[in-house]
């Protein structure tokens, strides 16, 4: 957990063209690291929270790999952590211009909140990505076709 401080001044001081590829191995070994973990650690996630709310990280190439990871340790979130999370996107994706981010968000958003929470949660996506250029509009639209499929995947499980 002390090493958070390294991995945040690593991200914020190598050259873009080299971020991505940083970024990449460093969610890789922080996936690794939440298999220990029954309960999302708080030091794990507040890293998270630094890296989704400061420009000197969500500006950087390769941020949308983090989100990934704790999407594959979703099932360690508690409901607090969620909140935390859906607020962080609201506040921020305005200014996310990286698009994978910004994808990434609107992803986990469809997959990872209850149907209902996930439109809301699109909706006020959608509001902010109006003050987005043009180029860098149309993510929360994938978010919404994705809750459609998920949507559409749920009412085709059965319980045996």
């Amino acid at each position: 957990m002390d090493k958070f401080p390294h991995v945040l001044m690593q991200i914020a001081q190598v050259e873009d063209k080299r971020c991505a590829a940083l970024c990449s191995r460093l969610a890789d070994e922080f996936e690794d690291d939440l298999l220990e973990y029954e309960q999302f650690p708080d030091a794990y996630f507040d890293f998270v929270l630094t890296l989704l709310l400061s420009a000197q990280y969500y500006s950087r190439p390769g941020i949308w790999n983090f989100l990934m990871a704790v999407n594959n340790a979703k099932d360690a979130l508690t409901e607090q952590q969620y909140a935390s999370l859906a607020a962080a996107f609201t506040e921020k994706f305005s200014n996310y211009a990286d698009k994978d981010l910004s994808f990434a968000v609107c992803d986990f958003a469809a997959r990872n909140y209850s149907i209902e929470q996930a439109e809301s949660l699109l909706q006020r996506l959608k509001q902010q990505e109006l003050k987005k250029p043009q180029e860098m509009q149309g993510d929360v639209a994938q978010g919404f076709y994705i809750l459609g499929q998920e949507k559409k995947r749920a009412g085709h499980i059965t319980l045996k």
